[in-house]
């Protein structure tokens, strides 16, 4: 599959494998060469300096070296802006340690990894995939048998960065989830073209990184289930009512059944749209048929003392015996719901 050439990293001349994405400079990083590091495109680099013409009070640019620049890309971008110019600097003259670092603004395609089934306690796998596509075949200028991809290690970035391999992300922002910068994950993945099989040992590779999210629940679990399964539990405590008053009782549940009703239309609103059910929906579906049960079981009883003469005692057992299920069934809808939550 192609990708978009960009993304920000570090890379090395032959000497050195390259290396990943670099960020968050340091204040300390101090390059030894002379001139200046001008990047022309994106697999290109010259070192170029100013021949003063002190008569002429005037200056030249001599190009001193010319060194490629690995194209790096993001796999996985479906559209991406770059933000600043790319800038590359030489850390090191004796070992070619180079720092390439650019910023990009892109829109990343995750799959079909991506469920909201358990919403509003889902949590998912946000992935940026990096890796060099052109040039990578045996002898091309990115032989990925000679130069391959590895993590920066400290020594690498000679003291050009406070971070390990680069990547922050103690200041980014999801909105309506959370992370843990701690669990973020990278890994190396073999990299396919097409359907075409290729021994794993010639394989060329990519890096993953996974950076898991859930969402932050709070509104749902402290506001909108307590008030649902409150609800429940006062419609249950009207099968306890007189019978004579049967009647009002039944209109209570019916009341409260468009109370859930109103909630449930103002939730799809904030629900994701899509082709399966969602953990919230079913919870909302179980309430709503709980006090239609609740509601034909007052009209079954109520028919069987008014038509078929039963005595209001044996009802009571009945009534007895319905609020001890559909108080059970409440309880079960509390777990289904809760079921999953980790965060």
């Amino acid at each position: 599959g192609g990708g978009s050439d960009a993304g920000a990293g570090k890379y090395f001349t032959s000497k050195h494998p390259t290396k990943g994405r670099d960020t968050n400079d340091s204040n300390n990083a101090k390059p030894v060469d002379s001139g200046v590091w001008v990047m022309e495109g994106r697999q290109r680099a010259y070192r170029k300096e100013w021949n003063h013409q002190s008569e002429a009070s005037t200056s030249t640019a001599i190009v001193r070296e010319v060194i490629d620049v690995p194209p790096v890309s993001i796999l996985n971008a479906v559209e991406f802006e770059m933000v600043d110019e790319p800038d590359i600097t030489m850390v090191n003259v004796q070992s070619r340690g180079m720092r390439w670092t650019c910023m990009y603004n892109a829109t990343l395609f995750q799959g079909d990894h991506l469920s909201v089934k358990d919403f509003p306690h889902d949590e998912h796998q946000i992935k940026l995939k990096l890796g060099i596509l052109a040039h990578r075949i045996q002898g091309g200028r990115w032989d990925h048998n000679l130069h391959k991809l590895g993590l920066a290690r400290e020594e690498d970035s000679l003291g050009s960065t406070r971070v390990p391999h680069g990547l922050v992300v103690e200041h980014c922002h999801i909105p309506d989830f959370g992370f843990d910068p701690s669990d973020l994950c990278f890994r190396f993945l073999p990299l396919s073209y097409g359907g075409r099989k290729v021994a794993d040992a010639e394989r060329d590779v990519y890096l993953e990184v996974m950076l898991p999210c859930h969402r932050q629940s709070g509104h749902y679990d402290s506001s909108i289930f307590p008030m649902l399964f409150m609800l429940n539990v006062i419609a249950i405590s009207c099968l306890t009512r007189n019978f004579g008053s049967a009647s009002a009782a039944t209109e209570i549940m019916l009341s409260i059944a468009f109370v859930q009703v109103g909630i449930r239309l103002t939730l799809d609103s904030r629900l994701p749209s899509v082709g399966y059910q969602i953990k919230m929906q079913k919870v909302m579906n179980g309430c709503f048929w709980l006090l239609c049960g609740l509601v034909l079981e007052s009209n079954i009883v109520f028919f069987l003392v008014k038509k078929r003469g039963w005595e209001v005692a044996t009802t009571d057992k009945i009534d007895l015996a319905s609020g001890c299920v559909a108080l059970v069934y409440n309880i079960y809808i509390a777990l289904v719901y809760f079921c999953g939550k980790k965060r």
